[in-house]
């Protein structure tokens, strides 16, 4: 059986990244990203998580691109519309695809168990708000 040793170079375009060598970086909004592949600023496909801790809240947002992806752990919940509105909450438990189309805007928030998200887009991307600013998280 062939395996690459620590010391072998892997092959052109091979990426591996190991859990312990993983960079969370923080953000304003207090949810860490590890960006993957790409960066969503740039052009070209881009694959990232977002770490949501508990009781996180965004409000209504969008993005020029569409965004899929896939809830790793926790529950999430997402709505659509212009403002933030809890009746419009859908949960997304773990294992939950949904997609964000392009231009639609869209809120969300965690409870207890905060959530890990899983990123798919084309950039280059940005974050337009619909709402007038996001709340500090405590």
């Amino acid at each position: 059986m062939n395996r690459i040793a620590a010391t072998d170079v892997l092959p052109l375009g091979v990426t591996l990244i190991k859990p312990e060598e993983r960079n969370w970086e923080p953000s304003p909004s207090g949810r860490d990203q590890l960006y993957l592949l790409g960066h969503p600023n740039k052009p070209g496909p881009y694959l990232h998580l977002v770490k949501w801790p508990p009781h996180s809240k965004v409000l209504a947002h969008k993005h020029p691109d569409a965004r899929y992806c896939m809830v790793m752990s926790g529950v999430h919940y997402i709505g659509y519309g212009d403002a933030f509105d809890e009746a419009k909450l859908h949960a997304h438990p773990a294992g939950s695809f949904f997609t964000e189309p392009a231009d639609t805007a869209h809120f969300g928030i965690t409870k207890e168990e905060g959530a890990v998200l899983y990123f798919y887009g084309m950039g280059p991307s940005s974050l337009v708000w619909v709402e007038k600013e996001e709340p500090v998280r405590k």
